[in-house]
């Protein structure tokens, strides 16, 4: 008996002790389940987050692309813009006079707006009746060697509020492929036009600006339109350019080394003299003098003359005047009609030019301060009017029935001038690599 009282007496002491230790091992596992349990609270929350925020800047990223396709197709239907630089646009564009309906290569209505958008870094929504889908930005758009490179922002709203909780920021590289090895030079090149209906060109027409171009004319008097191109087998044989940052060349200066000669007034044969020799590129030049002061014309040929100016085909003559045009009456020959030999270069006193009636020549013109009125056929003939460009200040054929037919042939090279910027093709973007910060 004396031995179970003593056996109790330690069992209770025993279960007394192990209680005392229970108690802070049950209050333990219960703070580490709960630290457990709040840090992968914690950590859901911050994956939470983490998604989020790639989830946003995801859209912010596809904002971005989204807008880069939209200036591409912008460029691709202003091709003009697509090899010169943001400020450019935006200068040119907005020195052009307001009638600038209809033009072939630009909608300055819209190129206008949108370029001051793009050149203010303004945000412009992805769709206008829902702001929550994001905007985008242009940053810059610069053009160098061949590549136009777009510097565009992607950004979404949080909670329809104003505070952008992504941006994303992308620089692309868009191909531009140049055309002018491919386009030959126009067959007529004016600041201004008139042209008949009845007018009609086998090649290029281009305009300086863009209101002289009208695709609405019924007349066919007002500006140009498409019934100015002539067409072989339904087929135009060329098409019009209206370039605002591409202005006709400025007169070319005659060389110290070119022969004075008095004004033409009948028929000639060049080379003019025995001993009149070349120049390095194998080229006669000549300084054509006016015939009278009240007249000023360094060539004069009248109606009811027949008139030749007789050049070899395997020379090249180049003619710097000091006057005016009349190419009336006048027939040339022996030329070569694929690559014209003869090049007529006006001077600042070169302020009118005369083609009419069966008057018929194969040169290059260019004459950038000449007025050219009153142009007109009795034939309309292709064997009789110009063949191989003619480029002035203004052309009017709009009054007559008859047309001087212009057959555009020649290279840039033949004409002895720098080729002149043609439309660029846009390409796809090549690459896009994201910048960061804003």
């Amino acid at each position: 008996m004396k031995l179970n009282k003593y056996r109790l007496s330690y069992l209770r002491r025993i279960n007394r002790s192990e209680s005392g230790f229970a108690m802070p091992l049950s209050l333990g596992l219960g703070l580490v389940m709960i630290i457990v349990t709040a840090s992968t609270i914690a950590r859901s929350q911050s994956d939470r987050t983490t998604t989020n925020f790639q989830k946003e800047t995801n859209r912010a990223l596809s904002i971005s692309e989204a807008g880069a396709i939209r200036v591409q197709s912008f460029l691709d239907r202003h091709k003009l813009l697509a090899n010169k630089n943001l400020d450019r646009w935006v200068d040119t564009i907005n020195s052009l006079p307001e009638p600038q309906a209809n033009c072939d290569l630009i909608d300055v209505s819209i190129a206008r707006q949108q370029s001051q958008v793009f050149k203010n870094h303004s945000w412009i929504d992805l769709d206008n009746n829902d702001p929550n889908k994001g905007r985008y930005k242009i940053i810059d758009y610069r053009y160098q060697a061949g590549i136009g490179t777009l510097t565009i922002a992607g950004a979404i709203d949080a909670y329809n509020t104003e505070q952008h909780t992504s941006t994303s920021i992308l620089k692309l590289a868009i191909p531009i492929e140049s055309e002018t090895a491919k386009i030959p030079p126009p067959g007529l090149w004016a600041n201004t036009f008139k042209l008949s209906s009845k007018q009609q060109i086998h090649g290029q027409i281009r305009a300086v600006t863009c209101p002289q171009i009208s695709n609405h004319n019924s007349d066919g008097v007002d500006g140009i339109d498409a019934t100015n191109i002539a067409q072989i087998d339904r087929q135009p044989t060329g098409k019009i350019i209206a370039d605002p940052f591409t202005s006709i060349p400025v007169f070319k200066a005659a060389p110290h080394t070119a022969e004075p000669i008095p004004a033409i007034t009948k028929s000639i044969k060049f080379p003019l003299r025995a001993n009149d020799l070349p120049d390095e590129n194998g080229e006669y030049n000549y300084l054509v003098n006016i015939d009278n002061p009240n007249s000023n014309h360094s060539i004069k040929l009248k109606d009811i003359d027949n008139i030749f100016l007789n050049i070899p085909a395997d020379r090249k003559v180049n003619l710097y005047l000091r006057g005016n045009i009349d190419l009336a009456g006048s027939q040339t020959v022996n030329v070569n009609l694929l690559h014209p030999n003869l090049r007529i270069y006006g001077s600042d006193r070169t302020t009118n030019l005369i083609v009419k009636d069966n008057a018929s020549i194969t040169a290059f013109i260019h004459a950038p301060f000449a007025e050219a009125k009153n142009m007109k056929s009795t034939e309309g003939s292709l064997s009789r009017g110009m063949t191989g460009s003619l480029w002035v200040k203004s052309w009017d054929s709009s009054t007559h029935m008859g047309s001087i037919s212009i057959v555009q042939a020649g290279s840039w090279e033949d004409f002895g001038v720098d080729a002149a910027e043609q439309p660029p093709q846009v390409n796809p973007i090549s690459y896009w690599a994201r910048v960061e910060g804003e």
